[in-house]
């Protein structure tokens, strides 16, 4: 029995101490690496994307054929791709805007880690800067979700497509509102750590053009 114990500690151990190694030797990714990382990630998700839009268009594309004249088809058509476009160009422009915040924040906690060394207390902005980054992190893993909707008008018959149509972008106004939402709340993190590590310091770290 004490035998078969010690062997499911020891299994035990190996679960928890060969990750913590392997963490080790591959090290701390730098910030840089994660942009890298994350870039290429997000690259595979809109590629990933574009074959579902894809797919979805040509599915639309048979639907409208079958149900509504040529004239209403090629409009419907528009308005459809018109909208993931936008969806496509937001999520773009929020998820650069996210990149120029941790920018910011990585060139913050070095500042600051300067600072402490000459003997100023920053732990109420070292507080803010992981609240930011914590805010950075939900609010890029918003934009994420939502660069992977695909919009699609949805309709039965000509009589509705008016409706569809209009459904649709509602759909996408609601949603891509909710995610500027949670970039806001991010950026508002990432002023008011700077803003304590001005006081703090009484030297304006720098901006970093956000």
């Amino acid at each position: 029995m004490k035998k078969g114990i010690i062997i499911l500690l020891i299994l035990l151990l190996n679960i928890v101490v060969v990750p913590v190694g392997a963490e080790e030797e591959g090290g701390t990714l730098t910030g840089a690496q994660r942009r890298e990382a994350r870039l290429e990630m997000m690259q595979e998700r809109r590629q990933a994307r574009l074959e579902t839009m894809e797919a979805k268009r040509e599915e639309l594309r048979i639907k409208l054929q079958e149900k509504v004249t040529e004239r209403k088809q090629k409009l419907a058509e528009h308005v459809n791709d018109q909208l993931n476009n936008i969806n496509e160009k937001s999520t773009t422009s929020m998820s650069r805007m996210l990149e120029r915040m941790g920018v910011l924040l990585e060139k913050l906690a070095s500042r600051v880690e300067k600072l402490e060394e000459r003997g100023k207390d920053m732990s109420a902005t070292e507080g803010m800067i992981a609240a930011a980054e914590t805010a950075i992190e939900t609010a890029q893993a918003a934009v994420d979700s939502q660069v992977d909707i695909v919009y699609m008008i949805e309709f039965t018959d000509e009589s509705d497509l008016r409706v569809g149509a209009s459904a649709v972008k509602t759909s996408l106004r609601v949603d891509l509102r909710a995610v500027k939402d949670q970039v806001k709340a991010a950026r508002k993190a990432v002023v008011a750590a700077l803003g304590s590590a001005k006081a703090a310091s009484q030297v304006s770290p720098e901006e970093g053009g956000l």
